[in-house]
């Protein structure tokens, strides 16, 4: 690989890894919330019940926490 190929690729995966990481970092809470409904909440195999159990679930974990 030449070596002008080096510093636009290096800063395209910086780029990536950075964003990657502020979104997992800004998204931490939610993802625990969902985790914990999942735990509580078993996916009987209804799809309109399971997501509206979900939805309120995460909902009042984020109605607490404000």
């Amino acid at each position: 690989m030449k070596k002008e190929y080096l510093i636009p690729l290096a800063i395209i995966i910086s780029v990536i890894i950075l964003s990657v990481s502020v979104y997992l970092g800004l998204t931490v809470k939610q993802r625990h919330y969902k985790a914990v409904c999942q735990s509580f909440i078993k996916d009987t195999g209804d799809k309109e019940l399971y997501k509206f159990a979900m939805q309120g679930c995460m909902t009042g974990y984020l109605r607490k926490e404000k």
